[in-house]
């Protein structure tokens, strides 16, 4: 009897085991994770940096796929949407994802910007399906601060088979959906540029016009780090909140929200951000951003706010 207890004892640490990693909730991983994570034959770790710093020395194991790799998408004029089905199965396949991978995304780390390179990889595997990725807090900066190994090795990956066959609307907005949100006090719009492009100063080439969507509030994603020595690491889920609702005048925080940039890539970040750190329950991105609704007839707000 107790040869069969051990027996079923094993089994049951082997059914669990096969069950795959658990990442946290808010789909924020430590270098201390990734380090005792390292070997596990689920985990599979993409680096979003350019390719030239991925052959000067990345994480073990990881696999290079710079941040344009997750803006292939194009719609008549407007460039840089997310990437289509079959483009972002071939990367998964070629990275040997499985349906068991867990996904560890990982930027530089060293601008406080430089996060949403990562969390766009999330964004883009969230739009079909695939939850289970995650962001390296710190970028590889912090992984290098630590003294923690790095090779100039790449890796051997198995290509993997795997299929995907959903499509989340529900974090992705599109022009009409804008257009309505102006005129739904219901719906928030937020902009996750910097004040220049908000107030319209800049001179942004692929701009048809400057200047911000009605009725939008700045937020821009870089207040959403903070520094620590030489790398930046995500605020806490109490100051991302903090920061996001910004006494009053940024966004309420039980309202469904949508964001955008310039071409999606700051807003992704956003998303990030308010959906796993600050926990809101309802985040879109205008995936066209300004330079989709800059090429529309509707209004472009620019200066300071009225209100």
């Amino acid at each position: 009897m107790k040869r069969l207890a051990g027996k079923f004892l094993a089994v049951a640490s082997i059914v669990t085991l096969s069950l795959g990693l658990d990442i946290p909730n808010n789909h924020v991983v430590s270098t201390k994770w990734l380090q005792k994570n390292l070997t596990n034959k689920e985990l599979v770790i993409i680096d979003t940096r350019k390719p030239k710093e991925y052959k000067a020395g990345h994480i073990k194991g990881a696999v290079n796929y710079p941040k344009g790799s997750f803006f292939k998408g194009k719609l008549g004029t407007i460039p840089k949407l997310y990437t289509p089905t079959k483009e972002i199965e071939r990367l998964l396949k070629n990275a040997g994802v499985t349906d068991d991978s867990t996904v560890v995304f990982y930027s530089a780390g060293k601008k406080n910007k430089d996060f949403a390179d990562a969390a766009s990889g999330v964004w883009n595997l969230w739009l079909y399906g695939f939850k289970k990725s995650a962001v390296l807090n710190g970028g590889y900066t912090k992984w290098v601060s630590e003294k923690r190994k790095i090779t100039t090795s790449t890796p051997k990956i198995k290509k993997s088979d795997i299929e995907l066959d959903t499509f989340d609307r529900s974090i992705i907005a599109g022009l009409p959906d804008i257009i309505g949100a102006i005129y739904n006090d219901d719906i928030q719009i937020t902009d996750a540029r910097t004040a220049k492009f908000y107030r319209g100063e800049d001179k942004r080439k692929d701009l048809k016009r400057h200047g911000r969507i009605p009725t939008a509030k700045l937020t821009p994603v870089i207040r959403y780090v903070k520094k620590t020595k030489n790398f930046y690491e995500f605020l806490s889920p109490k100051e991302a909140r903090k920061t996001l609702y910004n006494g009053g005048f940024g966004i309420e925080l039980d309202k469904p929200l949508i964001i955008y940039c310039n071409t999606g890539h700051k807003a992704r970040g956003l998303w990030f951000v308010a959906k796993f750190i600050a926990g809101l329950k309802d985040v879109r991105v205008f995936d066209g951003s300004m330079v989709e609704y800059s090429r529309s007839s509707f209004p472009v707000d620019t200066g300071e706010p009225m209100e």
